[in-house]
């Protein structure tokens, strides 16, 4: 006789196991050029130059933006609400950048390397929910998925900010409609063989895009 299966009470009432779910912006700043660094460089200098770098990057958040998790070569941050306008990412992207730059220039000096980096930034829009793994905090949901996504881009510059259609799409970035700049640097592209994602993004390798944010 085969043993009866107890329903578990989150099966009987899934509404109190219901994750709670909130909108919000995903933010990931990402290190250009960190295979090829890791692989030229050894490893404890390059373990330490990482470090350096992804922690100018978090002290350069002026957003209040929580982190999710480090990942190697890239920060994951996010913030609960609103979306985050296009030109406060924008400007929070170029003192990442500043502070990128100069730490990379410090680094050049202290161990006399040229370091061959730079810094893109992916932002997104949508419903986001999180779990707790010990005293960790993950972020969880289709928004995260795709963002991720993003990062596997088509873009070929080094340096730029990627901004989804679905962050941009507020009235507080309708002004960026008006700009063919910008216009012509909107793609879609479909992710994983099935989902269309489109996204505009802005150059930042040369300072191509700093025009812009000094208007």
């Amino acid at each position: 006789m085969k043993n009866k299966i107890t329903q578990l009470p989150y099966i009987v009432n899934p509404g109190v196991y219901q994750p709670k779910v909130l909108k919000g912006t995903v933010i990931i700043p990402d290190i250009s050029g960190f295979s090829r660094f890791v692989e030229n460089t050894d490893f404890e200098t390059g373990k330490l130059i990482i470090s350096k770098l992804l922690n100018a990057i978090i002290k350069s958040n002026t957003l209040d933006l929580k982190i999710s998790e480090i990942e190697g070569d890239a920060v994951l941050f996010f913030k609960y609400g609103k979306r985050i306008t296009a030109k406060e990412i924008l400007h929070q992207f170029c003192l990442m950048k500043e502070g990128f730059h100069q730490e990379i220039v410090f680094l050049e000096e202290e161990f006399q390397l040229d370091i061959d980096l730079s810094l893109k930034l992916i932002a997104h829009y949508g419903p986001l929910a999180q779990y707790n793994i010990g005293k960790f905090e993950k972020l969880y949901g289709q928004t995260v998925v795709e963002a991720h996504h993003l990062l596997k881009n088509s873009v070929e510059s080094k340096s730029y900010v990627l901004l989804s259609e679905e962050l941009l799409n507020s009235e507080e970035n309708s002004e960026l409609k008006n700009i063919s700049q910008f216009i012509e640097n909107t793609i879609c592209e479909i992710y994983d063989g099935f989902k269309e994602i489109c996204y505009t993004f802005f150059d930042f390798e040369n300072n191509r895009s700093k025009k812009y944010l000094l208007e």
